[in-house]
């Protein structure tokens, strides 16, 4: 049994060289690549994600003043209108 196994040493030194070799360029390759911090990504996601929703709560207060200007203005014609027909009701 060791005999045949010695018979086979030979064509294991070269898959052995050949596994150094690649191990050694991926560990290299490996050392190699930017390290990147998630937590600096993840901190600009939220703060893009913080201006957006200010903006939206501007544009949405922007039309709530609107809106409201509009039916306050709404309110005091209604008004003038109904104070006209009561006098005109009551005094004419």
């Amino acid at each position: 049994m060791a005999k045949a196994f010695n018979k086979f040493i030979p064509a294991f030194i070269p898959i052995i060289f050949e596994l150094m070799r690649h191990f050694r360029r991926d560990s290299n390759h490996n050392s190699n690549i930017k390290k990147t911090d998630k937590t600096q990504e993840k901190l600009g996601t939220l703060e893009h994600l913080m201006v957006r929703l200010e903006k939206k709560v501007q544009l949405n207060r922007e039309v709530y003043m609107k809106s409201f200007n509009q039916i306050r203005f709404w309110l005091a014609v209604n008004s003038v209108i109904l104070i006209a027909i009561a006098v005109k009701l009551f005094f004419y």
